[in-house]
């Protein structure tokens, strides 16, 4: 069974052998830990620990924003950078954590209503540049691996403005302007539709999926009414129109608590959440518990704390959560949201032994 296979069963809570082993997500600064502590230089982590790879392609046309901004240095000193990043976005970044640190938000390129006209032209569903993007070749590509599941965004209703302006500035524009916001959920949508139509159309796409980080550890950060007033009727578009693709698996990711989110995206159906972060009180035995079958979950929930304290705190974690939720279907495992460099490299070996143990791999 390839890891294709596997990851599609148990999205699906069909039998496999065992789930995939996910070993991506080291921050650059742990990779440099982690090769002073042992690990080889330009080794993978799949080849050193004799893992199957794994891998998501987006293969659709361009949903977003097009043209993107030209990336452009503003400042730099020994200490910091400041740049205009892809999204228009001025950011700060230290230089000791240029690839995987926190960025400061100086300024943000959406402002409110008075952007429509040139956010018309790059969000233009109608543009043909869209169709230009390469979607083509990543597919063909992407169907001789045994590894790589293809995918096909379904939107970003509140996550994208959220990207392009800022919490502050997005929380009030739901309430100031609610006319622009649809505009732009609107035209998200419209953009998303040409691409299911072509992407799926061709029957080699696996999921769709969508990218929000609409909630923090406290909780969401919009209410029920305002996602049913401002996300709901773009989601049913999307969704709805993948599922008359076929589509059976609408996979969100999203930071932060989304307990209280989850009944409203199964409203519309999505039905697939990561990465579960344990800091903002996920735990995918309780969802187990509340939701059964109806949600399926992966690439998470293994609190990476644990990884930085001992091996018998990963043990621990892992012991309660993998033998069975996992062994019941639906729960891809894996360290929640990247691992960090105060891990040690001994820890994540341990790690890996052990989950390889609890999958007969080893």
């Amino acid at each position: 069974m390839t890891n294709r296979e596997r990851f599609l069963k148990t999205m699906n809570f069909e039998p496999v052998d065992h789930p995939p082993l996910l070993l991506d997500g080291p921050w650059h600064e742990t990779r440099q830990r982690w090769e002073a502590e042992g690990l080889p230089k330009d080794v993978s982590l799949n080849e050193y620990f004799d893992v199957e790879p794994f891998s998501m392609f987006n293969v659709g046309p361009e949903t977003r924003m097009y043209p993107v901004f030209d990336e452009k240095i503003i400042e730099e000193t020994e200490e910091y950078i400041i740049k205009v990043n892809s999204k228009g976005v001025t950011v700060k970044m230290l230089r000791t954590a240029s690839d995987s640190g926190a960025a400061h938000y100086l300024d943000y390129a959406i402002k409110g209503r008075d952007d429509i006209s040139w956010l018309a032209e790059r969000f233009d569903p109608d543009n043909p540049e869209r169709m230009k993007n390469g979607w083509e070749k990543r597919l063909e590509e992407s169907l001789d691996s045994t590894t790589a599941v293809r995918l096909v965004d379904f939107g970003s209703f509140y996550g994208d403005l959220h990207e392009h302006m800022g919490t502050e500035a997005v929380s009030f524009i739901f309430l100031d302007q609610p006319d622009f916001v649809h505009w732009y959920n609107d035209r998200i949508a419209s953009c998303c539709e040409r691409a299911i139509d072509a992407a799926c159309s061709t029957g080699k796409v696996d999921l769709m999926g969508g990218h929000e980080d609409m909630a923090f550890k406290n909780g969401p950060l919009v209410s029920p009414a305002m996602f049913r007033d401002f996300l709901s009727p773009y989601y049913r578009r999307t969704v709805g129109k993948a599922r008359e693709h076929g589509q059976t698996v609408f996979l969100q990711d999203s930071d932060g608590d989304i307990r209280l989110l989850i009944p409203l995206w199964l409203e519309v159906g999505v039905n697939a959440f990561l990465p579960l972060e344990v800091a903002s009180n996920m735990d995918v035995c309780e969802l187990r518990k509340e939701y059964g079958r109806h949600i399926a979950l992966l690439r998470g929930n293994l609190d990476k704390r644990n990884f930085a304290d001992s091996k018998e705190a990963i043990k621990e974690d892992v012991m309660r959560k993998v033998p069975t939720v996992a062994a019941e279907g639906g729960f891809i495992p894996g360290v929640d949201h990247g691992v960090p460099p105060d891990v040690p490299f001994e820890n994540y070996c341990y790690y890996v032994q052990l989950m390889k143990g609890i999958y007969g791999m080893s």
